[in-house]
């Protein structure tokens, strides 16, 4: 609790962007190729992030990355 986490993904090609999620949802501003969580809490204990990596070819959805939280 308190604390922050950090995820990152490799991708290679041209043009790429990023787009992380939480429990499936668009977080709003993380559109690099790492997210930095901000201080967790118990409820987020168990969430899942994920990234979907895009360019003009198409895209692509990372496996989910399960957050966990303790006291």
């Amino acid at each position: 609790v308190g604390e922050t986490a950090s995820f990152a993904v490799a991708a290679t090609g041209d043009a790429l962007q990023y787009q992380w999620r939480k429990n499936g949802n668009a977080i709003p501003g993380a559109n690099g190729s790492t997210y930095t969580t901000p201080p967790a809490t118990l409820d987020d204990n168990g969430s899942l992030f994920s990234v979907v990596v895009s360019n003009p070819g198409g895209s692509v959805t990372s496996r989910n990355a399960a957050l966990g939280v303790t006291q």
